[in-house]
């Protein structure tokens, strides 16, 4: 196995026939839902059209297990990601424009093909045994068809590279795609994503919705004056003021890259592969033979400034060449408000199911999970498969107004959990519409938490006890994701103390119509 993510297993393998190392990426969702099949032929059909192009990711075969889950084998890319390469600090600009330039031709054939990437960002530009960029994780991609708009529903986002149009839920188009490009071109030059605070800290998801419209900053010293005018534009608020696709923009970066000289990495075309043209500028990435190119820990004195939430799951599976669905990335909805989401997972399910659980305000409880990336048995700061060992503190018995100051009462039903540097957000929805999470209890902290921080619902024991699983597994849903929604800290500030446990399928792909109905 090479990576596991929320929604996908990825697995290291050969091809017997010609003995080519390749990924086999299994997804953890059935077939037996009209949304995963959809899903799942929009990834593969967006994968085919642009499999040939000598910088996209080539696709070797699908398939669907006996089980129902579907497969995909692509080319195993074995030289890390753009994402890697920046870790060790910016990038020369010819370097990064160079480099960006090709993964920007492969976007331009998808564009021409009819395909939204969606989820441009440097962890999804790879690089293969050779150096050559390769652009990959077509899970998203919304393959535009005649006369059908594409959907406005976006399933995951990485904030530091989504466009602006992204957080106001606009239907994607090929100028989307090219904000995202330019975002990583500026990730290249200055080592850090365009949404960051002075010192490189991640902004809120408030702050960044705040400052939607407030133009990119291009002063930093890194970024040559003859790139600023290029990736002002790229990366413009309006859409319509953008290169209007991945080709417009390549060819834009075409022109202005023999005005940056050479640098330390030469491209010789865009289906040449990226090599070292001068002895002096060592990369483990290139110095090492086909097949072996590693990159190697970072030296802590070169690290960025750290990259919050959204980049800390993104190095697993980066050298199977492919995405995991949910891991380094966020399920995205409108932003109505904030709250943390955090809490614990059991690795197995009871062996009975109570009707309810102590604590417990409307029906029933509900168990707790961590980060917002976090899936059951891999609790936080535990090795995945591990499960916390269960509480023996006793719990008060619940007050007859516990869970008043709740975030959602139970019966409410949302869209998604968009969580950014610990403040999560979501979207309240009518049940009768399709959804991802359904509160199924509330409740009211214990007075031994006493102070508000980012582990505080993990270790209140109030929350233990009324977001437990068997409660879930009452509440209707038999094979239950869990996490908890609490106060965001000018709501702790102000005296709430109210938490919601909130309920999805574990495999995904949401539901119509509340657990109530049956």
């Amino acid at each position: 196995m090479i990576g596991r993510g929320g929604f996908a297993t990825v697995y290291g393998g050969v091809q017997e026939s010609v003995q080519r190392p390749v990924a086999v990426k299994v997804d953890s969702r059935p077939l037996d839902e009209e949304r995963n099949r959809r899903r799942y032929l929009r990834e593969v059909q967006a994968t085919g059209r642009i499999s040939g192009h000598p910088h996209v990711v080539s696709l070797v075969d699908t398939g669907v297990l006996r089980d129902g889950r579907p497969y995909i084998v692509m080319e195993r890319c074995d030289g890390g990601s753009l994402d890697n390469l920046a870790a060790l600090g910016p990038l020369p600009a010819p370097d990064a424009v160079r480099l960006v330039l090709a993964a920007a031709s492969a976007l331009g054939a998808a564009h021409a093909a009819g395909i939204l990437h969606r989820d441009v960002k440097p962890a999804n530009i790879l690089l293969d045994s050779y150096g050559s960029p390769r652009l990959t994780d077509f899970g998203i991609a919304a393959v535009v068809r005649e006369q059908q708009d594409p959907t406005v529903t976006l399933e995951c986002l990485t904030p530091d590279f989504a466009p602006p149009e992204a957080f106001e839920l606009q239907p994607p188009t090929p100028a989307g795609d090219v904000w995202s490009m330019g975002a990583t071109l500026f990730y290249l030059l200055t080592g850090r994503g365009p949404r960051r605070g002075p010192e490189g800290q991640p902004l809120s998801l408030p702050q960044i919705v705040r400052e939607l419209d407030t133009p990119v900053d291009l002063s930093a010293a890194t970024i040559p004056q003859e790139l600023r005018p290029l990736l002002s534009q790229a990366m413009h608020r309006d859409p319509r003021q953008r290169f209007p696709d991945g080709t417009a923009l390549s060819e834009a970066l075409a022109q202005v890259a023999p005005l940056l000289g050479d640098g330390g990495l030469t491209v010789a075309g865009p289906g040449v592969a990226v090599r070292l043209a001068q002895a002096g500028w060592e990369h483990g990435a290139f110095n090492a033979p086909p097949g072996s190119a590693r990159f190697g820990q970072v030296p802590a004195a070169r690290r960025p400034a750290a990259k919050g939430v959204v980049a800390a799951a993104a190095a697993v599976g980066l050298l199977a060449g492919l995405s995991l669905g949910s891991g380094g990335t966020l399920a995205l909805s409108r932003f109505v408000g904030s709250a943390w989401a955090s809490g614990k997972a059991p690795a197995t399910a009871p062996a009975s199911t109570p009707a309810s659980a102590p604590g417990a305000v409307a029906p029933t409880g509900a168990a707790t999970v961590g980060p917002a990336d976090q899936q059951p048995g891999s609790p936080a700061g535990g090795a995945a498969g591990s499960s916390p060992a269960p509480t023996t503190e006793a719990v008060a018995a619940p007050q007859a107004d516990a869970g008043a100051d709740a975030p959602f009462q139970v019966g409410t039903c949302l869209n998604g959990l968009v969580s950014i540097s610990g403040v999560t957000t979501t979207r309240e929805l009518p049940c009768s519409e399709h959804h991802s999470w359904e509160v199924f209890a509330t409740g009211t902290l214990s007075d031994k938490t006493t102070r508000f921080h980012p582990d505080m619902l993990n270790d209140d024991p109030q929350v233990d006890a009324v977001c437990s699983l068997e409660a879930a597994m009452a509440y209707g849903e038999p094979s239950p994701s869990i996490k908890v929604l609490g106060p965001n800290e000018d709501e702790w500030n102000a005296g709430v103390r109210g938490f919601s446990c909130v309920v999805s399928p574990t495999l995904g792909g949401g539901r119509v119509g509340s657990y109530a109905d049956g």
